[in-house]
């Protein structure tokens, strides 16, 4: 019998939760169409719910994690700060490494399994 462990990380500053599973996939939606309208679209997720997200991780964050610029006649745009993609990259291999040692206690206890 295969077992596996699954889990849900998030990061808290101050007690409050910073970034978890739903500000990534917003980030990654966001990196995809340019656009946080677009993003909270693709996410499943209200405009409303999007752009409080990433009001809450631009002011809790060292600096901006996203940069907004209001529409008009020319159009507006979302974009991923670098700073931002460095939180992304940091997100997955905390989540990658979560996932791996929760996995490798799992198997080295493998008798309450099998």
């Amino acid at each position: 019998m295969e077992a596996k462990v699954k889990g849900r990380i998030w990061i808290e500053l101050e007690g409050e939760k910073y970034m978890g599973k739903g500000h990534l996939q917003l980030l990654y939606a966001i990196q995809e169409t340019g656009s946080l309208n677009g993003a909270a679209k693709k996410t499943g997720i209200s405009y409303r719910k999007a752009w409080r997200l990433i009001h809450q991780i631009n002011e809790m964050g060292r600096e901006d994690v996203v940069l907004l610029k209001k529409g008009g006649a020319k159009g507006g745009g979302t974009k991923v700060t670098a700073y931002g993609m460095q939180l992304l990259e940091f997100y997955a291999g905390l989540q990658k490494e979560f996932s791996d040692s929760m996995q490798d206690y799992l198997t080295k206890h493998a008798e309450l399994w099998t």
